[in-house]
């Protein structure tokens, strides 16, 4: 005897995979005369700096452009003051295509990539124009990181490196003129062991926190100074908290730009190409905008904001720090990296 109840059933489910096989059907046909470029993308962009900032002009004039050389197909929207996550949550983040771009110090991506600890090295460049060479996509050094992401298959892309303005020394207990200066001083460092031992150099105690807990730290006495860029020190408005602000002029800024490869890979070939010929652009922006920063920014808060600013004599703090560089260099593995800067001089 048939059982009528299996009948009914099995004709009922013949009857829905008839539909779904009509849906798919219609849904192919209808995407068949689109392409790739007809389709739209809403991508994040996150950064933790608060304006005014050279990474947020530059994430501005990237987003900006990437829209307008898509048709608006393209959309990116910016996540600053670290709305999304600290650099190496965010960076973290990229793997999984949560966060599309980051836009940071490569200080803070060193755990990901140690090739970076180099750029924690003091008194590394001659000057902005050697920076400019270093950094730029075409430079050798660039190329060897690029190589180095590639064989750590790290899921995301370094589309450019760039600059963001000098770092200084910001304290809340008084200029720093000489290197004796730090001896015993808590600073406030980024997440890089080579920074750590030249800091450690100058008498100081480093302690690695998130660019976001700065303020309160200092405010707490957790630390009582710490390094930036004149523009980061400015848009969180530190100066509240350190107004102390010794010109050491250490560093020059070196930021990524890097994208999710979870990204890249589903778009088309030619979004993917204005992306990362945009990405070039905006880099030199930031280099640019890091230096006008330093000048202008400075002289408003001297005006403004109380802040008492120090002219350093460097020639002490390089005389300490340079003969480490080789030294330096070798436990991390980045001698080579290390001449590549030299011979670009």
């Amino acid at each position: 005897m048939i059982n009528r109840s299996i009948v009914r059933s099995t004709g009922r489910v013949t009857a829905m995979m008839a539909v779904l096989m009509i849906a798919a059907g219609t849904l192919f046909a209808a995407g068949a005369g689109e392409t790739a470029e007809d389709q739209t993308f809403e991508l994040r962009l996150t950064t933790v700096v608060s304006p005014p900032h050279p990474w947020i002009d530059m994430a501005e004039y990237f987003a900006e452009e990437v829209s307008e050389r898509t048709d608006g197909n393209v959309s990116v929207r910016i996540y600053h003051s670290g709305a999304l996550g600290n650099d190496e949550a965010t960076i973290d983040e990229m793997r999984i295509g949560s966060v599309d771009f980051v836009i940071g110090g490569v200080s803070n991506a060193v755990s990901f990539l140690p090739e970076y600890q180099i750029t924690g090295f003091s008194y590394l460049f001659e000057d902005l124009d050697h920076f400019r060479r270093v950094t730029a996509n075409d430079s050798p050094f660039f190329q060897h990181l690029v190589q180095s992401h590639q064989e750590r298959n790290l899921p995301f892309q370094l589309l450019a490196l760039a600059g963001g303005g000098t770092r200084v020394t910001s304290t809340n207990l008084g200029p720093i003129t000489h290197p004796d200066d730090l001896q015993g001083v808590r600073i406030r460092l980024p997440g890089n062991p080579l920074e750590s031992r030249i800091w450690q150099e100058f008498g100081a105690l480093p302690t690695s926190l998130p660019w976001g807990e700065i303020y309160t730290a200092v405010q707490t006495g957790v630390v009582n100074a710490f390094e930036s860029t004149i523009s980061g020190y400015y848009g969180s408005r530190l100066f509240e908290v350190a107004p102390y602000q010794s010109l050491t002029n250490h560093q020059v800024m070196i930021s990524h730009f890097t994208a999710s490869e979870r990204t890249l890979d589903r778009l088309p070939a030619s979004y993917r190409e204005v992306i990362e010929e945009v990405a070039i652009e905006a880099g030199r922006i930031g280099t640019d905008r890091g230096a006008e920063y330093d000048q202008t920014l400075l002289a408003e808060m001297e005006a403004e904001h109380g802040v008492q600013v120090q002219h350093v004599d460097i020639e002490p703090f390089v005389q300490r720090v340079q003969p480490l560089h080789d030294e330096l260099a070798q436990q991390a593995g980045v001698t080579e990296l290390l001449q590549m800067v030299r011979d670009m001089q």
